[in-house]
């Protein structure tokens, strides 16, 4: 095996352990994994390529190939996941984690975990086996190529890579580029978009892993390519600088355009242009190791995230840093090589014996969706926590197509009370109906009740927030046209028009976040309302500090076995988290009467999350239908 690929999978495999461990060295870590799929398309089309000039390819060996090398290592880390699931999941985690490990073991990953993204979703960060994702993606690229390869003349082999290696990169930039907000109809599932199945497909992002088949191409057939090595050098640099810059905010994008060019030189010509050094040396051992270590980090980061819900102590990513090189030379060592190479390879010498070992660890996800811990407690905690769309589901966007409301959406033929605004409004409803029994519901996932502004990031797009900005138009007219409207409540967390990464839509074109924008937009909308007679009246979010505390919660009360026994929400950990959101609030009481939901829940110290073993929150700050009962009962807004 060439030095420089070993190096170059070390460099790749430490990018990105670094940067899931959430220490903020390498904001662009995430990156390693386009280094992967560059050299894996590189070493797999030359091997296929060397055995198609000698007339000698099997299809048959070479899948068996790839699943002894594979196979082993991913079998050890689903075993050895599974295993600690029972202590870190929770019943609703469980069950995704089911769906996670049959893609795992299918090859199907890439298209199982973009159907469970949506926005009421669990955290990412919390799926022990989000990784085999790339690995998936990889396998079908594997799967593909050598028919691809075989079927094509080898004199159009160049150009059919080459055509095909555009068709990918203009498919995954039309669609991360793209204003249109859901994929097509065949990929359309759950609440995935363009933007994440361009990041998740093959389609989209077999371009990276073509790249490294064109250099492989490029190295048999034009042996007499040499690449200088001081370009050799500046290629490497590039790849480690741009670990540290970002220069777009999606991904694939510029980035990773760059990354892939600078592998591919690295790749090109012959080995022998790193000096040897202790360092290099003690890379290319990682790069020997990057397989397992790939395997093993993310489960470890996983569970970290899930014991802290969230928030992980620097320390601790610092330490599993180190646990996953350990495990992965570990895995390396007593499960890749004896499994390949030495005395345990006859268990994967034939199709019956890689089938047989497949139908057992298959039985895993069988066992554990039916695990006893589980039975009774998972129906009772998927009611507490499920998601409080306020009146039904169907008013996460209330309008019928000619602009009526749907009948769903409100509980009265004549009301006078009006929620408006995201889920933050919606959550606002099971409580307030109580009180208050004329009441409508506006509500859209995501918008804020803000005149002329949207949000925009790379999973709300320009034209999500267009469309945004015509449902608020929609809303404000339709509350000034029903004369029988008093009141309107709005509500919102705010901190999508504050993130620093995060873009606003406005008549101006895209602008940075600012909060006077989002200020002057809520003041506009609250005018537009007191020309009209109606009271405007502003529910803050709840107290928040960044942790999920419905995870928190269901971990104390459930079958988790490793839980935090306290999952209040310190006062002074809410007041640094929620800092920005508390002085919009404080602008919004100067613009209208303004509904703090901190003074129902926080005293000097601390902020409850539980009332008598009700769940208030169901996640990291919506409220759950309990929760929102037991805050606003109590709530006359004819008294406001």
């Amino acid at each position: 095996m060439r030095q420089d690929i070993q190096f170059l999978r070390g460099i790749a495999v430490l990018y990105v352990v670094i940067y899931h461990s959430g220490l903020s060295l390498l904001p662009q870590g995430f990156l390693g994994v386009d280094i992967f799929f560059v050299i894996s398309g590189f070493l797999i089309t030359k091997l296929i390529l060397e055995r198609l000039d000698k007339n000698c390819f099997s299809f048959s060996d070479f899948y068996y190939r790839r699943a002894r090398r594979l196979l082993p290592a991913l079998y050890s880390t689903l075993i050895f996941t599974s295993l600690f699931s029972i202590f870190f999941l929770t019943s609703i985690q469980l069950n995704d984690y089911v769906d996670q490990f049959i893609g795992a073991l299918t090859f199907s990953a890439n298209m199982v975990l973009p159907g469970q993204t949506g926005y009421f979703e669990s955290e990412a960060e919390g799926k022990p086996l989000l990784h085999i994702w790339s690995l998936s993606l990889e396998e079908q690229y594997y799967f593909l190529l050598p028919l691809f390869l075989f079927l094509l003349p080898k004199r159009f082999r160049i150009s059919g890579l080459i055509i095909v290696t555009i068709i990918s990169a203009v498919w995954c930039f039309m669609w991360v580029s793209s204003s249109n907000q859901e994929a097509p109809f065949l990929w359309r599932i759950g609440y995935a978009n363009k933007y994440e199945w361009a990041f998740y497909l093959l389609p989209t992002r077999a371009w990276e892993l073509l790249a490294g088949s064109i250099c492989a191409w490029l190295y048999l057939n034009r042996a007499s390519i040499k690449i200088p090595q001081f370009i050799k050098y500046l290629s490497l640099f590039i790849i480690l600088l741009i670990g540290v810059i970002q220069l777009t905010p999606s991904h694939p994008g510029v980035e990773s355009v760059i990354v892939v060019i600078a592998t591919s030189i690295l790749l090109l010509g012959k080995d022998g242009w790193l000096p040897k050094s202790p360092v290099i040396t003690a890379i290319e051992k990682v790069g020997d190791w990057s397989y397992s270590i790939y395997l093993v980090h993310w489960p470890l980061f996983a569970f970290a995230f899930l014991s802290f819900v969230g928030n992980v102590p620097s320390i601790v990513g610092l330490v599993l840093i180190f646990l996953s090189i350990f495990l992965g030379y570990c895995q390396f060592r007593y499960v890749e090589t004896p499994f390949r190479y030495k005395e345990f390879r006859y268990l994967f010498k034939s199709w019956k014996g890689i089938a047989s070992i497949s139908l057992v660890i298959a039985i895993i996800p069988l066992s554990l969706s039916s695990h006893p811990l589980y039975d009774d407690y998972a129906d009772k905690i998927s009611e507490i926590r499920k998601v409080n769309y306020g009146l039904d589901k169907e008013c996460e966007d209330s309008f019928e197509d000619d602009d009526s409301l749907k009948p769903v959406c409100q509980n009265s033929n004549t009301i006078d009370t009006v929620v408006w605004g995201d889920s933050y409004a919606m959550h606002l409803v099971p409580g307030l109906v109580i009180n208050n029994k004329n009441i409508a519901q506006i509500t859209k996932s995501s918008c804020g009740p803000f005149l002329g502004i949207a949000a925009v990031n790379p999973k709300l797009t320009r034209q999500w927030a267009q469309e945004c900005i015509a449902y608020n138009e929609r809303a404000l007219q339709y509350i000034i046209n029903t004369d029988s409207v008093k009141t309107v409540v709005m509500s919102s967390p705010i901190r999508q028009y504050l993130f620093e990464d995060h873009q606003i839509l406005s008549e101006d074109g895209l602008t940075p976040t600012s909060s006077s924008v989002l200020i002057e937009a809520y003041k506009k909308g609250v005018l537009a309302l007191s020309k009209s007679g109606k009271k405007a009246i502003f529910i803050s979010p709840p107290p928040e500090d960044g942790t999920n505390i419905g995870e928190c919660l269901e971990r104390k009360y459930g079958p988790a076995l490793i839980f935090k026994d306290n999952c209040s929400i310190s006062k002074q950990a809410y007041l640094t988290e929620q800092k920005a959101v508390l002085k919009v609030m404080e602008a919004f009481s100067r613009i209208s009467k303004v509904i703090l939901l901190d003074e129902y829940l926080c005293d000097e110290s601390a902020c409850k999350t539980e009332f008598n073993d009700t769940f208030i929150y169901r996640d990291d700050g919506h409220l759950s239908v309990d929760g929102s009962k037991i805050i606003l009962s109590g709530v006359n807004l004819a008294e406001f």
